[in-house]
């Protein structure tokens, strides 16, 4: 709001300044105009010179047929000047206007965000319609938002570059309307760019595919399972899965989107219930169907098809504060309030979002206690955070070492379990269940909201390490349950495997981009050298022309100022550009594969030994800062002038160069960006530790 309204004010006092400028210029118009009909009044008639007609004008004296000269002169400017005043005059009212509309849409979208999520809290339809409707008009209010502010700073700048004019255009005048028909043409820009972003955003979006690691498991391959399953859909009056799907990673949940699985990209679609393979053989029979009806209760109460109908919302919503973002900077910082406007509607019905998943939360667990027991809806919260450190422990290990992993990752696991017990369930207490798509409230509050208490029986039943035959129950659930675990691990160590395979290629690229050679980066002085030789060049020309054909008009004393003045700058900036041409195109800083080889530095500085590298610009170019870690030996300067800087007890390297030729800041942080990837990779394909490896800037 402050920026709106701050543009809106200034707009109203430049409306009065305008106002006032125009009065003052039309004052001077008249009065010019009187002492040109004045003089031409008093000239003789017969064209005779008359040195007792003065005319004084901006510090200077003018006298005979040229004080005439000179009052036309200056009553024609001051007559444009006129009308430039009057022109100027309808630039407020649209600062006024722009700042007006962009606070009046402030103002409008928070009471209507705010009232929208609040009336979401009544119902999670309202949030759907509400949100829905926010979702359609919040980029149209964004960009008209835009547009205003945008128009309303155009509007005052060009209204104060007016001034510039009125003052006369001096040197320091030009420089001040360049810089504002820089900052005028970098915020068109930007609004450009923005409003491009924001239509993009209002285009139809559809959701990915929600990847799972896993296989679908037919009636005929689970009978047990799908009888439990339909068992309790039909007590709870819920629909039934079209589909079941096991696998090792992952947690229970539900979900009526499309599906990928992996490995293979199959894809499925409509009602689908997940089951991860080691829960099911850890966990008791009756805290299994306590989480299975949880899952299920989220079909009865719509929470799927709610979920799946947010999730354009919130990625058109979220694409067009994108846009946004996206050129705010370049805008210096005139799309602020746009973007903390878009992000305050989307925490507000983040909160009722919350609110409603809360809620429904507690209703599944209801009901899945209500046809189990609390005893075992409880038990099975607390006992899924027992077993889980167990299961992510076994799956880490076989993915470290995928050749070396057992074949059946499932029993693996619980071997793990009966040698090492399980976690403490209370230990997980304040920690919400993992789910892929939706936010769980902590433990605590799940088992309070079931009226059940948590006291040492509960967490020791929770707790209680498995026994050895608890495989054996798998059974009860699969008809050949020992070779789908098998196959679950075949699936679980395929995908590993195509994951390194993919990290190896991706190392081997991100080692290759720099190739062997080393890039040698040289200061791009020649177009500075070339651009002074021609201004003096220039310089030298008026000279010249001043020298042979004069002023018109002009004393022969002024004449003489300018000629010298002419002269001594064509010297003087061709005598500069000769001496930056002369210095050719300097080495700045040579990358090498292995390291940052800087002029004046006794040795190459490692990429692997830099802790840390920064980079600021300048007028003058880039200032780059290296970190280095106490055990890496410090660089000596070299004998010379060199402007690398070395700061040995903070452990930091400063190079200040000019832009290298042919890279600007960003290409240049890009190409740092890719040397360092580049180390780090070969790092890791030596047989390092692979790290994660960062992509160029």
């Amino acid at each position: 709001m402050l920026l709106p309204l701050a543009l809106l004010l200034v707009g109203l006092w430049e409306g009065r300044r305008g106002l006032d400028d125009l009065a003052a210029v039309m004052a001077e118009h008249d009065r010019l105009a009187q002492v040109v009909a004045d003089l031409e009044a008093r000239a003789p008639r017969d064209g005779r010179p008359d040195f007792r007609l003065q005319f004084r004008h901006n510090g200077k004296h003018y006298g005979g047929p040229l004080a005439v000269a000179k009052a036309r002169e200056a009553r024609d400017d001051t007559a444009t000047l006129a009308a430039l005043m009057d022109w100027r005059r309808v630039l407020p009212p649209i600062a006024v206007a722009g700042g007006a509309v962009a606070a009046g849409l402030s103002l409008l979208v928070l009471v209507a965000g705010a009232l929208l999520a609040r009336r979401g809290r009544g119902s999670r339809e309202a949030l759907v319609g509400g949100f829905s409707l926010m979702r359609r008009l919040l980029p149209a209010a964004l960009a008209l938002q835009i547009v205003a502010a945008t128009a309303a700073f155009v509007a005052v700048v060009v209204f104060e570059a007016g001034l510039l004019v009125q003052g006369g255009l001096t040197g320091d005048g030009m420089k001040l309307i360049g810089i504002a028909a820089v900052a005028v043409g970098a915020t068109l820009l930007a609004a450009g760019g923005a409003l491009r972003g924001l239509r993009r955003a209002l285009d139809a979006f559809e959701p990915d595919p929600l990847p799972i690691l896993g296989r679908p498991i037919a009636p005929a391959e689970a009978p047990g399972l799908w009888r439990l399953v339909e068992g309790l859909a039909e007590r709870m009056g819920a629909l039934r899965p079209e589909a079941v799907v096991v696998g090792l990673t992952g947690g229970f949940f539900v979900t009526a989107g499309p599906v990928e699985l992996e490995p293979g990209g199959a894809r499925l679609a409509g009602r689908i219930l997940h089951l991860p393979l080691p829960s099911l053989a850890l966990m008791r029979g009756d805290e299994t169907a306590a989480i299975i009806a949880h899952e299920l209760a989220h079909y009865a109460g719509g929470d799927t098809a709610y979920s799946q109908r947010f999730l354009p919302i919130y990625a058109g919503v979220g694409r067009s504060l994108d846009a946004v973002a996206a050129r705010e900077r370049g805008a210096l910082g005139l799309f602020g309030p746009s973007l903390r406007l878009g992000l305050f509607v989307m925490e507000r019905f983040h909160l009722a979002v919350r609110h409603w998943s809360r809620v429904r939360e507690f209703a599944a667990d209801a009901a899945g206690a209500a046809v189990t027991s609390r005893d075992a809806a409880a038990r099975a919260l607390l006992r899924t955070g027992a077993v889980a450190p167990r299961i992510a422990e076994t799956l880490a290990a076989a993915a470290e070492a995928p050749d070396a992993a057992p074949p059946d990752l499932v029993a693996a696991v619980l071997d793990h379990a009966l040698a090492r017990g399980l976690d403490d369930p209370a230990a997980h207490l304040e920690t919400g269940q993992a789910h892929p798509t939706d936010t769980h409230p902590p433990t605590r509050d799940r088992i309070g909201a079931l009226g059940r208490a948590i006291d040492a029986d509960l967490l020791a039943a929770a707790g209680l390490t498995p026994p050895p035959h608890a495989l054996g129950q798998l059974a009860a659930y699969f008809a050949d349950p020992a070779g789908l675990c098998r196959s679950a691990t075949a699936d679980f160590l395929e995908a590993v495997r195509a994951r390194d395979a993919a990290f190896h290629a991706h190392l081997e690229t991100t080692a290759a981009a720099v190739g062997t050679e080393d890039r040698v980066l040289r200061a791009n002085h020649r177009p500075r050298g070339l651009v002074l030789a021609a201004a003096g060049g220039l310089f030298g020309v008026v000279a010249l022309a001043v020298a042979v054909f004069g002023i018109p008009g002009m004393l022969p004393r002024e004449a003489t100022v300018v000629l010298v003045a002419s002269l001594a700058l064509a010297v003087l900036m061709l005598g500069a550009g000769a001496l930056v041409l002369s210095r050719g195109e300097p080495v700045v800083l040579i990358l090498t594969p292995d390291g940052l080889a800087v002029p004046g530095l006794d040795r190459t500085i490692a990429w692997d030994d830099i802790a840390d590298l920064d980079m600021t610009g300048n007028h003058a170019g880039i200032v780059t800062r290296v970190l280095l870690p106490p055990e890496v030996r410090w660089p000596e300067r070299l004998p010379g002038r060199h402007a690398v800087k070395l700061d040995a007890k903070r452990r930091i390297v400063t190079v200040p160069i000019p832009l290298p030729r042919g890279l600007d800041r960003q290409g240049f942080a890009d190409l740092i960006a890719t040397y360092q990837a580049a180390a780090e990779a070969r790092r890791a394909l030596a047989g390092a530790s692979a790290p994660r490896v960062p992509e160029p800037a």
